[in-house]
């Protein structure tokens, strides 16, 4: 499902974007059956483990947004490999939101994420 998301920069910049919504209950994802080919994609991982694994092979040039409970911006990486390198992280972060590289804007820049 489609949902219009907005990026809050911490000049108060907004940044907005459709982004395909996936909540899981998995503890191992492959990503790249779950997004559109570019678009962005906000994953809501609803487990009760530590970490989630993400299969990122396939998902390239990309940058994970992590964010926490309140959609506060926590940290990025980075999946920069070539499409048929094999690659993947380990996360704690719930909510993720993957986006093209490099993106329009400093990423050190980001404070939180809003759905509108």
């Amino acid at each position: 499902m489609k949902k219009s998301l907005q990026i809050t920069l911490k000049d108060q910049a907004k940044i907005q974007l459709q982004a395909t919504v996936k909540k899981t209950t998995d503890t191992f994802l492959k990503v790249h059956e779950l997004q559109d080919v570019i678009s962005p994609l906000y994953l809501e991982i609803e487990h009760q483990q530590i970490n989630t694994l993400l299969e990122l092979s396939k998902v390239s040039p990309f940058v994970l947004l992590y964010f926490d409970e309140e959609l506060l911006f926590i940290g990025a990486a980075f999946s920069l490999n070539g499409l048929q390198s094999p690659f993947g992280i380990s996360t704690q972060a719930k909510k993720i939101l993957l986006l093209h590289y490099p993106t329009d804007f400093v990423l050190e820049e980001v404070v939180k994420l809003t759905f509108i």
